[in-house]
């Protein structure tokens, strides 16, 4: 067996000494940021530690004077790791705080009674609080409880609890008996799988690419309104608050879509099976690279990323493997014969044996007989096409 971690929600009651700890937690925060900082030269966790305990302890107890420490110098190392040294001090805006649970319920456990017992600046204090229900049964097969992220967003507090699971190994591959289901990615097909027994799961986001984009519409209005106004030294207050949160709201329905996308995969596909997507590599959308700003738009609101992640979490829950394939020509091949066809936006025809059929449905079979032959035969790329062919023999990619 092994095991992952995941997050769990709990809502929390509007306790004001649970508030309290999260502003003093927030301020140890943005008083650990400058030294931290060091001119340029980060300090790692240990040096911050050894510099700044003695002048920021007593304020919370000191395991979380601890936790506060390793996370402002995790944020700085992590804008080192991503390639964007910082160039000032952080500002650490969020009330949030983290409290370490573990098998010894350091700063926060969890009661039999149903209660939260959590440490505050008020003292060591018993909460309820409030599971949803389609996350209730993966608490009750947490293996173990690490630790709880609580943060204030539009004056409620909210809990993200960070628990221990076991799932199963994924099975050895064995290309005989194997399943593979073929998943093609797309704008308005949100995602579309085939499996062997010709078993079709085909997930529509029509409804979300058309919000997104009115969304979008309305963000470059007020975008233009902003500009405007900062040109006339008018107050931009309330135009950034609904910048913020028009943001926010397209965030969560793109994240809550996807989850429920990989969800639904993960539920259709049969047991032990290997969930095979194509290799794209697309470049980022900057002006450099890919021409015109509605296809940049485009490409920016395409979530397939964010199916591809939570379908991997989905796999690692269920035992399942993920794989992918070398994605030339997967649209433009024929299913049936293998040669080269036409697609006309969701209609496929091959002009050789006559088969017709949706160009989405036909990229996913493309993609599953991709995956069985290069597992079978070792090969990276398998394609009836002649210029696929001779790209393999010349060692150029096609995509």
């Amino acid at each position: 067996m092994a095991q992952v971690q995941r997050t769990i929600p709990l809502l929390l009651p509007a306790d004001e000494d649970l508030r309290q700890t999260l502003a003093v937690f927030q301020a140890v925060e943005q008083q650990l940021s400058a030294p931290c900082f060091n001119g340029g030269q980060p300090l790692s966790a240990v040096r911050l530690h050894r510099a700044c305990y003695q002048q920021v302890k007593g304020q919370l107890n000191a395991q979380m004077t601890c936790t506060a420490i390793r996370l402002v110098a995790a944020a700085y190392q992590s804008a080192q790791s991503n390639r964007r040294p910082p160039q000032r001090p952080f500002q650490f805006r969020r009330r949030r705080a983290l409290f370490l649970i573990g098998p010894r319920g350091r700063d926060a456990s969890l009661r039999p009674d149903g209660t939260l017992s959590l440490w505050t600046v008020a003292g060591r204090k018993p909460l309820p609080y409030q599971v949803p229900a389609a996350f209730q049964q993966r608490l009750a097969q947490a293996k173990t409880i690490d630790s709880l992220t609580v943060l204030e967003r539009g004056g409620q507090l909210i809990g993200r609890l960070t628990i221990t699971l076991e799932v199963p190994d994924p099975p050895a591959a064995c290309p005989e008996t194997e399943a593979v289901v073929g998943i093609d990615l797309n704008e308005t097909n949100a995602l579309v799988a085939v499996d062997g027994e010709e078993r079709v799961l085909f997930v529509s986001g029509k409804a979300v690419k058309v919000r997104n984009r009115r969304t979008a519409k309305t963000r470059a209005r007020l975008q233009r309104k902003l500009a405007a106004r900062k040109a006339q030294h008018r107050d931009t207050r309330s135009v950034r608050r609904v910048l913020k949160r028009l943001g926010r709201r397209q965030r969560h329905r793109t994240q809550t879509f996807a989850q429920t996308v990989a969800k639904r995969l993960g539920e259709w596909a049969p047991p032990q099976a290997v969930l095979v997507f194509e290799r794209l590599q697309l470049p980022p959308p900057q002006q450099e690279q890919i021409r015109g700003r509605a296809l940049r738009r485009r490409l920016a609101l395409w979530q397939r990323g964010l199916i591809r992640r939570w379908t991997e979490q989905q796999a690692q829950e269920r035992g399942l493997r993920v794989g992918e394939v070398n994605p030339a020509y997967t649209s433009q091949t024929c299913s049936r014969c293998g040669q080269r066809g036409t697609r006309r936006r969701h209609r496929f025809t091959c002009p050789h044996c006559g088969f017709q059929e949706h160009a989405d449905i036909n990229a996913a079979r493309n993609i599953r007989t991709r995956a069985r032959s290069t597992v079978l035969r070792g090969s990276g790329l398998l394609s009836t096409s002649p210029e696929a062919r001779a790209a393999e023999a010349a060692g150029k990619p096609l995509a």
